[in-house]
């Protein structure tokens, strides 16, 4: 067991990622933990995220398992990520990916998107706007057609507080602006617009609490998500928020220049 705080994005991940790879092989926790000679007592702690184990431990897990090279690589990287107070991970990553165990177990959720409509919310007028490099129609259908997909695979748990900059609603203000107007009355989340003359240039970022006050900041950049759990920096994230949602108004309040 490492004896430091380990990254809870990477820890939460990596206990999934464990998990997973059992479950895919078809074996029970006591008869894998037998296998393995360790107890089931520590193997279902590893399983859960509630200790960290050591790399070896890790590695055993996965060779016994057989898991991909692929794999095994990825689950090993969110392993040295435990110690360090900064995680990443590709956009491409798999199910069970730090940014998806964030969503799962966050019991709230403070997200700040200044330039883009966060996806589960963008119409087909918004998407259609913006995606002035398709080749066509088909490659249009396609694109709305890829977003409603990963739209029914973004829903949302527990409160969610998400702030929208008001540059963000330009590609098709009207029907964007419709449609977060009817997503505001949903149960759990507030939806709220930030004028640009308060949003200024503060990229952005999306804050997860867990059970405790534990908190992480999710920042993208291109195709990486990095993950922040460093405390100073991530109450400064919070404090920046709390402005924002101070100086935002709701989506009804909200008029379009």
């Amino acid at each position: 067991m490492t004896k430091v705080k380990p990254c809870l994005p990477a820890l939460l991940a990596l206990s999934a990622s464990l998990r997973g790879a059992r479950t895919a092989e078809g074996l029970g926790l006591r008869r894998l933990a037998h296998k393995l000679g360790v107890s089931a007592q520590a193997l279902s702690l590893w399983e859960t995220g509630k200790r960290a184990p050591a790399i070896e431990d890790v590695a055993h897990v996965l060779g016994f398992l057989r898991v991909s090279p692929a794999e095994y690589s990825r689950v090993m990287r969110l392993r040295r990520q435990l110690e360090e107070p900064i995680s990443i991970e590709t956009l491409d990553a798999g199910s069970a990916s730090q940014r998806r165990t964030l969503e799962e177990l966050a019991v709230r959720t403070f997200e700040w998107a200044p330039y883009v409509v966060p996806e589960p919310f963008q119409t087909p007028e918004y998407i259609q706007a913006t995606a002035q490099d398709a080749a066509g129609p088909d490659d249009l259908d396609q694109a709305i057609f890829e977003h409603q997909v990963r739209q029914l695979d973004q829903g949302w748990t527990a409160d969610r507080t998400v702030l929208v900059g008001a540059a963000a609603l330009a590609p098709a203000i009207e029907p964007q602006l419709q449609a977060l107007r009817a997503a505001a009355h949903l149960p759990g989340l507030a939806i709220k617009i930030v004028p640009r003359t308060v949003a200024k240039t503060i990229e952005a970022f999306t804050i997860y609490e867990g059970l405790g006050n534990v908190l992480t900041v999710a920042l993208r950049h291109q195709d990486n998500i990095i993950f922040v759990s460093e405390p100073d920096a991530v109450q400064g994230y919070r404090s920046t928020f709390k402005a924002l949602e101070r100086g935002s108004v709701t989506c009804a309040d909200f008029r379009s220049p």
